[in-house]
């Protein structure tokens, strides 16, 4: 199965990335710095998008099974909008190409006070 993984530079990308190369997947590690992504395999082929870049997504997309996102950012109290935007041109890109399965790894700071000033839009 050829699997387009978005995030693959972070850890769970890379973690990601190794399961399915140990299960025999073909990997496109999908990442902003790929001079950074440390796994070397005959089966990955690291490329450089930006979630942000709708041709760029499209690009890592196409002709592929399946997609994966693990898509994350660090803690902070501004506006975040990688998820949303990210998986929308993510989500458009499989539409374009015939692409069904999408698989997310999403994960948010929970704190018990509210924080009008922050979050995702």
């Amino acid at each position: 199965m050829q699997m387009a993984i978005f995030g693959a530079n972070g850890v769970t990308g890379r973690l990601l990335t190794e399961q399915a190369l140990t299960t025999g997947h073909h990997v496109r590690a999908v990442t902003r710095h790929p001079a950074e992504f440390p796994l070397a395999h005959e089966r990955v082929r690291v490329i450089k998008a930006d979630v942000y870049d709708a041709e760029a997504v499209d690009r890592a997309v196409a002709g592929t099974d399946v997609v994966l996102s693990t898509l994350g950012v660090p803690y902070t109290r501004k506006p975040v909008s990688v998820y949303s935007e990210g998986t929308r041109n993510i989500a458009a890109a499989m539409a374009r190409h015939g692409v069904k399965r999408l698989i997310v790894v999403s994960s948010s700071a929970t704190d018990p006070h509210d924080h009008t000033d922050s979050g995702f839009s």
